[in-house]
């Protein structure tokens, strides 16, 4: 008779007890966690039927991007983000030693040329004055030859060859007076070009408002048709937010309809819009929203709405949700062209 192993009955038990592990370790586990609320509730669309875009905040005056058509050193930044400065107060200034020499020489050059035409008079005065004795002493020597009086011929053919050198004498003296004149308006022409550049050398706003970003430092290189503008400005006593529409919805826009702009992802904070104009040129999608399904290869056509700066607290530069009544079904009409 054969006899039995003792391990036979190990593997049923270690199945056994994997089994009340499991078991065990599935029960502990917690239930299901509790639904947390958002803290915000989305934005919803307040119109039985509506446009929805996303819209862009943007001064009135739409962002100034200051820059200068002036290579040099930057000597000093006068303004910081946020500063409000009047029309044609000061930004930021260039190293302006070069253009202050430049301005020293060019008043020298307009002293020369003013002495140089003041010579020219005095001696356009001489002239006159030589001819009007070489002149008076040919007439002279005529009358006395006339007369039979004994006088010389060639002393009245010399008083006449004097009276002619005279002539010219005058008429060079006033050919060095227009020369001096044409020079001195180049001198005065250059002193004004290198005042202006000396001008130029202060970048100031050219119109009031808010300094929004500044990309500037003292000691660094500021050059023209830099892609970085030196500051951004704008005017944030009224500001627009620039709507984004498709162009499949864009027929549905009117100038009449409400809107309403809601923070993004914050359905509790919004703020009426009023209708300023529709920009005639549509243009690639620039806003993406990244919801499911957007489409990202369409153009849009831009509203443009005004917002007061009190109804929200929002910044330039920032993404608003908007919505914009339209009317049910197909469109009636065309783009409205206009704003009230």
């Amino acid at each position: 008779m054969a006899q039995r192993s003792p391990f036979r009955f190990t593997l049923p038990l270690l199945a056994l007890a994997g089994g009340v592990f499991a078991a065990w370790s599935i029960a502990s586990q917690p239930g299901t966690p509790p639904r947390t609320e958002p803290p915000s509730a989305p934005p919803r669309n307040p119109f039985p039927a509506a446009v929805a875009g996303l819209g862009e905040v943007e001064p009135a005056s739409e962002t100034i991007a200051i820059g200068t058509d002036l290579a040099g050193l930057i000597a000093a930044v006068h303004v910081r983000p946020g500063d409000h400065v009047p029309a044609g107060g000061a930004l930021l200034s260039l190293d302006d030693r070069r253009l202050r020499a430049a301005v020293a020489e060019a008043e020298a050059a307009v002293t020369v040329v003013r002495a140089n035409r003041a010579e020219a008079e005095a001696s356009l005065a001489s002239a006159e004055a030589e001819r009007r004795r070489a002149t008076l002493d040919a007439e002279r020597y005529r009358a006395l030859v006339r007369g039979e009086v004994a006088a010389s011929r060639q002393r009245l053919e010399t008083a006449e060859a004097e009276a002619r050198k005279a002539e010219a004498s005058v008429a060079l003296a006033r050919a060095r007076i227009v020369a001096a004149e044409a020079a001195a308006e180049q001198a005065e022409a250059a002193l004004a070009r290198v005042r202006v550049d000396l001008d130029k050398a202060v970048l100031r706003a050219p119109i009031a408002g808010t300094v929004l970003r500044v990309n500037a430092r003292p000691g660094e290189y500021a050059q023209p048709g830099a892609a970085e503008p030196l500051i951004v400005f704008g005017d944030l006593s009224v500001l627009h937010v620039r709507v984004q529409v498709d162009e499949t919805d864009a027929p549905r826009l009117r100038g009449s309809g409400s809107s309403v702009a809601f923070l993004r992802g914050d359905g509790r904070h919004s703020a009426e819009l009023a209708f300023v104009r529709i920009e005639p040129l549509a243009r690639p999608k620039r806003f993406l929203s990244n919801a499911p399904g957007e489409r990202v290869d369409t153009r849009v056509v831009e509203a443009i709405y005004r917002l007061d700066p009190e109804a929200l607290p929002v910044q330039v530069g920032q993404m608003l949700d908007v919505f914009v009544e339209a009317p049910r079904g197909p469109p009636r009409q065309a783009l409205a062209r206009g704003g009230p």
